[in-house]
């Protein structure tokens, strides 16, 4: 497939570079420093062990730079960049080519959709730790990789088959489903929840969990935006909020996230598209929130001292 990358952070350039490794032709989009030394010194995807692997790849500033015959565009810019990347893709769409979204949240599909023509749009999330260590680094854990991918409007198509199966082959554990709205509420409950209270402390996973009465305060706002989805059609299981305390004890002592790192480092956040996004719909719905609410008011508090909003 002619694929490309539309966002080459962790995300985007883990993927792509994988892609690329299967034989298929990739091209990564990206922007100052990090354009320039992927144009310089290629790709590097950086473990946790040290081992480095270099891809010499085409790389662009602008999406109508690289033409428009492409099957597939990655789409994996921070969703506050969401409208205005959107809008730089349109002299990149062929007919047919489909726009895979493995962002966060859950308003990605009906944003893109709203710019691109639903025809195009596919939803998705992944599951990996990867970000940019330094222009031209991608550092990522080198675990299992998941990844679910599903048409909008439902159903299993060949197009969502067909990536699919690309990613499969990439080494990405992909899951083709037919109900994606499920996954990423399913996602966004989760990273709602996690990455505020770790964004909060500013500690690894497992001194949080390891604090007296955690796995209670979890539990609350587990359950709070368990209600919020439900209000929106979502039929979570009544054991999602188990499955969600279990999912935090499984993970590594030093996990950390997207969210808490931004803070660390006083960039902008996406705050506003996971927990916000909760607490929008809990107030149009009536869903009581009283402890996702008070944590995301004191984020939203500390990241706009910085600009982070």
């Amino acid at each position: 497939m002619q694929i490309l990358i539309m966002g080459s952070g962790g995300v985007g350039g883990f993927i792509g570079s994988r892609l690329l490794r299967t034989g298929h032709h990739v091209t990564f989009v990206a922007r100052g420093p990090h354009l320039q030394a992927i144009r310089d010194h290629g790709l590097c995807m950086l473990n946790e062990t040290g081992t480095r692997h270099v891809h010499h790849v085409s790389a662009v500033e602008h999406p109508e730079d690289a033409g428009s015959d492409f099957d597939l565009i990655v789409f994996a810019v921070k969703c506050y960049d969401t409208q205005p990347a959107a809008q730089l893709l349109r002299p990149a769409l062929g007919d047919q080519t489909a726009v895979l979204t493995l962002q966060n949240g859950i308003d990605s599909v009906p944003t893109l959709s709203s710019i691109l023509g639903p025809q195009h749009v596919i939803g998705g999330a992944t599951w990996l730790t990867a970000h940019i260590l330094e222009p031209g680094v991608i550092e990522y854990q080198d675990a299992e990789v998941r990844a679910a991918i599903g048409e909008p409007a439902g159903g299993i198509s060949d197009r969502v088959q067909t990536i699919g199966q690309a990613l499969r082959a990439a080494g990405v554990e992909t899951e083709v489903s037919d109900d994606i709205d499920h996954v990423l509420w399913n996602k966004l409950v989760l990273l709602a929840v996690l990455g505020p209270v770790t964004a909060a402390c500013q500690l690894p996973l497992g001194p949080i969990l390891a604090t007296e009465g955690m796995l209670d305060l979890f539990q609350t706002m587990f359950n709070e935006a368990i209600a919020v989805a439900r209000s929106q059609g979502i039929h979570l299981p009544d054991t999602t909020t188990d499955d969600l305390i279990a999912l935090l004890q499984s993970l590594p002592a030093d996990n950390t996230t997207s969210l808490q790192v931004d803070f660390a480092h006083q960039r902008r956040v996406e705050l506003d598209y996971t927990a916000g996004a909760v607490l929008r719909r809990a107030k149009q719905s009536k869903i009581p929130t009283p402890t996702l609410q008070t944590l995301y008011l004191t984020l939203k508090s500390r990241a706009q001292s910085f600009g982070g909003l």
